[in-house]
């Protein structure tokens, strides 16, 4: 049963916390899942540790979690609503694939920025200024992504690398000490490298992130860290997903958290960078 059902006839005792908060989930949606503990505990008046408690009932560890599960079934039910617009075919103009594209890319960032975990990107921030090196991991289309990351990050002055050669990330996990952070990019969680990597760098102690979509994949056991994102699925002959939009969307978060984070010299490194780069243009000869 989704949790939307379970909160609509609930199956346990529930007491008067618990219906004030029954009834802001089921009336706000989306905007609820999006909510602090301390909005959600003002709003209806009770202790952090009710909502907590209340989160609990409902067969979930964490708060992050029940709201999760509810912008899922949300999700599912908008998917529902608008498959017949949504699903693209191969007869329809370009304007109109267009705005079907529009749409879609915007549900997919809205659900990610519901799924992300800001708790999550904060500590993850917080990891990379300490670490002493950063590995991005990633294969295939996910090591494009990987590489977007690590160029970025580089640039305002933390050591980040990139590797995507399954050779090259058994190396470096081998290597890998615990003052370096490792964020592997994988959208199931299960690419088999991937995996292998990570149980070698959690015996090396190494703090492990994840930017994936699954909280039940086996790279998932091995996290430290965990910064949700959300997919889209599109009809187009035998249908295609894609996840590349809401990565890059975190990755561009993490990169402005980090120069918030540092400051001025992060922007001073980047001006350096960018200095060093363009004197490779032919006007700079």
């Amino acid at each position: 049963m989704s949790i939307l059902k379970k909160l609509s006839s609930p199956q346990i005792k529930t007491s008067k916390a618990d219906n004030k908060l029954i009834h802001y989930f089921l009336s706000n949606g989306m905007k609820a899942c999006s909510s602090s503990i301390s909005e959600i505990s003002e709003h209806c008046d009770i202790s952090h540790a009710t909502v907590t408690r209340f989160a609990r009932k409902f067969g979930y560890e964490t708060l992050k979690d029940f709201k999760i599960a509810i912008a899922q079934d949300l999700g599912a039910q908008d998917s529902d609503k608008s498959t017949k617009k949504s699903a693209i075919n191969l007869k329809e103009s370009l304007e109109t694939t267009a705005q079907k594209l529009l749409q879609l890319n915007q549900t997919l960032l809205s659900q990610t920025a519901v799924e992300i975990g800001f708790d999550s990107v904060a500590k993850l921030v917080k990891e990379i200024v300490q670490a002493r090196r950063v590995f991005f991991f990633g294969i295939g289309s996910s090591g494009f992504l990987a590489q977007d990351a690590a160029r970025k990050i580089a640039r305002i002055g933390i050591d980040a690398r990139c590797y995507s050669d399954s050779h090259e990330i058994m190396t470096h996990s081998a290597i890998a000490t615990p003052d370096d952070l490792v964020i592997y990019i994988s959208n199931s969680g299960r690419t088999n490298e991937l995996v292998k990597s990570a149980a070698i760098c959690s015996k090396r102690k190494a703090m492990i992130c994840a930017i994936t979509a699954e909280t039940t994949s086996p790279l998932y056991t091995f996290t430290d860290i965990t910064v949700l994102h959300a997919v889209h699925d599109y009809d187009l002959a035998h249908g295609y997903a894609d996840s590349r939009l809401s990565v890059f969307f975190i990755i561009d978060l993490i990169y402005i958290e980090l120069i918030k984070a540092i400051g001025e010299k992060a922007i001073k490194v980047k001006q350096e960078t960018q200095h060093a780069i363009d004197s490779l243009l032919p006007d700079n000869k």
